[in-house]
């Protein structure tokens, strides 16, 4: 009995540490997005970080051997694709205009869009103590992008792109048992490259060979970032360390600090309080429901 407790214990450190450094990385992708974004057009940043991603995971594609480039539900992957396409184009266009930390509070609105798109997709049941908390957590999101201080182009492009990452997390929580991981993980970049190829197009200049570097770093991050949660998320429950997750606007505003000189305000603050005790809830009374 005791190696066993001791077994998961030490399972659950190890977790911990792999669910962090993928928030670390997370962080240092969302400032290389910003930096990468003064050097290069948001749809040069989207196209390279795609392109440098599907590059990197060939190798790994082709170790695995011809299994790992089998899929069963190709239209799916086209589907996917589209939506990282949107997702990840309008949060390259959101965060140039806006802090790392406003970004990072942003993405925690994510489970609360899934929540809301969970019932349509996946005909599951919401009781009405998660639509309260959904409401509330509307509440916080309005004080982070405070409409009336900032853009509005930015708080849209913001909205959009969590709606459209709530949308895939829906879609791969309903495909991910049916693909293999690196089908789920390779196939969608690779229709999003293709599909950012005319945007690429129109902007009409290639980046210099100061900003390639920083390109390739940010496809290599969106792939590590992964790598890191699958590691974490075979070693405990998902459910487990989503409290963890809020560890990154710690990390968030430091490196808003050092590199941007970027500080949160006050409204950053109680938005942040409120989207976070709002999502702690939703899980919270998810899990006691299972």
């Amino acid at each position: 009995m005791c190696p066993s407790k001791k077994q998961s214990s030490s399972n659950f450190l190890w977790a911990v540490m792999w669910f962090v450094l993928s928030l670390v990385v997370g962080c240092g992708n969302d400032a290389l997005m910003k930096y990468a974004g003064s050097l290069v057009s948001p749809w040069q940043v989207t196209f390279f970080r795609c392109f440098f991603s599907v590059l990197t995971l060939l190798p790994f594609m082709y170790y695995q051997g011809s299994a790992a480039f089998v899929s069963n539900h190709l239209w799916l992957h086209v589907v996917r694709g589209g939506l990282l396409v949107l997702s990840i184009s309008l949060w390259s266009h959101g965060i140039k205009e806006a802090s790392i930390t406003t970004a990072t509070i942003m993405s925690f609105t994510v489970p609360i869009f899934v929540l809301l798109l969970a019932p349509i997709v996946l005909q599951e049941r919401v009781t009405w103590p998660l639509w309260g908390a959904t409401l509330v957590s509307f509440g916080g999101i309005f004080l982070v992008l405070q409409p009336g201080h900032n853009t509005l182009r930015s708080s849209v492009f913001f909205l959009l792109a969590a709606v459209l990452f709530g949308l895939l997390d829906v879609i791969n929580k309903k495909y991910v048992y049916q693909e293999s991981l690196l089908a789920m993980l390779f196939y969608p970049t690779l229709v999003a490259t293709v599909l950012l190829l005319p945007p690429l197009a129109y902007v009409g200049t290639f980046p210099t060979r100061h900003a390639l570097p920083w390109l390739l770093c940010l496809g290599i991050g969106n792939n590590l970032i992964l790598y890191c949660l699958l590691r974490a998320f075979r070693l405990t429950a998902v459910s487990s360390l989503a409290p963890f997750r809020y560890l990154e606007l710690l990390f968030s505003m430091g490196v808003g600090y050092l590199f941007f000189q970027d500080m949160p305000g006050r409204n950053d603050y109680w938005g942040a309080a409120i989207i976070i005790f709002c999502a702690l809830f939703i899980t919270y009374y998810q899990r006691r429901s299972v």
